[in-house]
């Protein structure tokens, strides 16, 4: 029995020496690195612009005679405008940072890019992806509807674009066409312009 012992006590540095190694051999996987690419600001284009004003024989198109200027201020103009875009994985995230939409979640169908409205929970319109280029529409839009006492009016820009169904249509609230503008005071305007970002190449070493 106690040359069992012995021989226990004798073995027992080999085994903690075994487990030891063992232990220090263990792998732990890597987890994968996020595949990141970063677009650079390279342009802004017009795409189009509208403005409809009202008069006593319908609305009449100016779109020719007016600017963007008269409608959205400087600042608002330049609000959704960023230098730099980076795309990790299935998110991206515009530079400089302003708010919380900044970041988010995006899916491309047929060269089309939506990004993901966190707040409304749906997929909505942000641009174009071509090769190593990406497109970012951004879009204004203004409207006044006078119907005395009452004057109906927004202003506002956002991602994604704007077109004559916004203010032409069957809603109470809007006009169902130009022609239904029979005061002054009446507008329809928007303007969409897209922001072009070229992707960023390492330099070959």
């Amino acid at each position: 029995m106690k040359l069992n012992y012995f021989a226990y006590l004798l073995m027992l540095p080999l085994l903690v020496s075994s487990c030891s190694k063992s232990n220090d051999e263990t792998i732990i996987p890597e987890e994968p690195q996020p595949k990141e690419s970063i677009y650079l600001f390279l342009k802004e284009d017009i795409i189009d612009f509208k403005v409809y004003k009202g008069s006593l024989n319908g609305g009449i198109e100016v779109s020719k005679t007016e600017k963007p200027e008269s409608f959205w201020n400087p600042y608002k103009l330049i609000d959704l405008k960023y230098d730099t875009l980076i795309v990790r994985n299935d998110s991206i995230f515009e530079r400089p940072e302003k708010y919380e939409k900044n970041n988010f979640r995006f899916r491309v169908s047929n060269d089309t890019i939506y990004q993901w409205n966190r707040y409304a929970e749906f997929w909505a319109l942000y641009g174009l992806k071509k090769d190593d280029i990406i497109e970012h529409y951004v879009s204004f839009y203004s409207f006044q509807k006078a119907t005395p006492p009452y004057l109906f009016a927004e202003n506002g820009h956002n991602d994604g674009l704007v077109d004559s169904t916004r203010y032409f249509g069957t809603n109470e609230y809007v006009f169902k066409s130009p022609k239904n503008m029979i005061s002054v005071d009446d507008l329809a305007t928007w303007y969409n312009t897209k922001h072009v970002f070229k992707k960023l190449t390492k330099d070959p070493k």
